[in-house]
């Protein structure tokens, strides 16, 4: 267990948590729980990344949210007492440890300064979901898909993104990424010739795409 996560901030918990843990291994595509389950617990993000997803009326993904080492995933729902709002997707291979409920609600009852730690935390994910609502309410895709390019390569640079899930994070299809991409490489700004892999040539000329300057 990460000693920075949202269940580790002091080493009574820390001891807890070692005791109540489950370590579970997830392959790269794995679902990790779907939207509409019951939550049963939290996971903590060891290694890997993860994406929140959720899937329209006209049946396409978008990407909520992307987590990393030392994020948790199933929070919200475990403590509105809801069933999942979006399904957690491995977006690599990924080590994660699961904390049953009663352990959790244990842990939050003998410590009651961990609400604080879990409300900051929450805050910060519920500022970054309106950025990005707010962010991509009155762009056009060209501009969402060069900002999700910066965003993405800022944030996550290890991972090769495939064009779906660069369409799913930007709120637009495939296809239109497809073709956005191959303008962008006209006009020398990416640089695509690396099989699956984008390589940014012009940050500012990008960032002048996504209307961020």
């Amino acid at each position: 267990m990460k000693a920075d996560s949202l269940m580790c901030a002091t080493p009574d918990t820390h001891a807890m948590v070692e005791k109540a843990r489950v370590t579970c291994r997830f392959k790269a595509g794995q679902v990790i729980f779907y939207s509409g389950n019951d939550s049963l617990g939290i996971f903590t993000i060891q290694t890997g990344l993860v994406k929140l997803e959720v899937t329209s009326a006209t049946g396409a993904a978008h990407t909520l949210r992307l987590v990393g080492p030392g994020g948790t995933l199933g929070y919200r729902s475990l403590f509105a007492g809801e069933p999942y709002h979006a399904s957690a997707v491995a977006v690599e291979d990924c080590e994660l440890c699961f904390i049953p409920k009663a352990d959790v609600m244990n842990i939050f009852k003998t410590h009651p300064d961990l609400a604080m730690k879990l409300l900051s935390h929450i805050s910060k994910d519920l500022r970054m979901a309106e950025e990005k609502w707010m962010g991509q309410m009155d762009k056009d895709a060209s501009e969402r898909i060069a900002e999700a390019l910066l965003f993405l390569q800022e944030h996550f640079s290890h991972q090769n993104w495939t064009r779906r899930e660069i369409a799913q994070w930007a709120g637009t299809t495939p296809e239109t990424v497809i073709r956005t991409l191959a303008n962008f490489e006209k006009e020398g700004i990416i640089d695509q010739s690396n099989g699956r892999g984008i390589r940014i040539l012009s940050r500012e000329k990008l960032r002048d795409k996504a209307e961020l300057n």
